[in-house]
């Protein structure tokens, strides 16, 4: 769904009852596709290889489909900016909620996808850079690359570019190095 299409925004409360998973930003819904099985594949990968390494510092790294919601200054029913990450961590487990985290994760995944790719690189990449998402990881399957950003004086200054023979390092953890080989080589005959 296109802004220009509705003659109205919607909030949490809208959306909850819809079939489907839905995503809200600043009250433009979107419909989320089933992911195919590269895509889950590939945020499987990343969990197994994220989730030691953040248990150990007391983060929790989340699964989709689980709500963030970045409007926290109005009640959970009338945000109108929620979203599901494919992956991210979460450092200060008191914004983690039976049903959302409530704020801006400190790493956000998101997988790219044909129906997806667009709105991962444009309002997302946009909306986590003015909530203060300290890192922003890009998977591109289909190019078979992550793209890591770093958040610095507000703004995403910050870029680094891997592939499957690199080993993924991150700005904000960099004794945090991930072999990709295994995670960017996967195919589906």
């Amino acid at each position: 769904m296109q802004k220009e299409q509705h003659d109205r925004l919607y909030s949490y409360k809208d959306i909850q009852h819809w079939e489907g998973n839905w995503e809200l930003i600043d009250g433009v819904p979107y419909l989320l596709a089933s992911p195919s099985y590269v895509h889950q594949y590939v945020v499987g990968e990343l969990h197994l290889a994220l989730a030691p390494y953040f248990k150990a510092r007391g983060c929790r790294v989340i699964l989709s489909p689980f709500d963030v919601q970045f409007d926290t200054a109005c009640d959970e029913e009338e945000a109108q900016t929620v979203v599901q990450p494919d992956l991210f961590v979460v450092c200060d487990s008191n914004r983690i909620t039976k049903n959302r985290v409530k704020g801006a994760p400190d790493i956000v995944i998101e997988v790219l996808s044909a129906s997806t790719g667009i709105r991962d690189r444009n309002q997302k990449y946009h909306l986590y850079e003015a909530n203060g998402v300290k890192e922003y990881w890009m998977v591109d399957p289909s190019n078979r690359t992550i793209e890591v950003i770093g958040l610095e004086e507000g703004r995403f200054q910050k870029r680094a570019v891997f592939g499957p023979k690199d080993m993924l390092t991150s700005f904000l953890y960099p004794d945090l190095a991930i072999p990709l080989d295994s995670i960017l080589n996967v195919e589906v005959e």
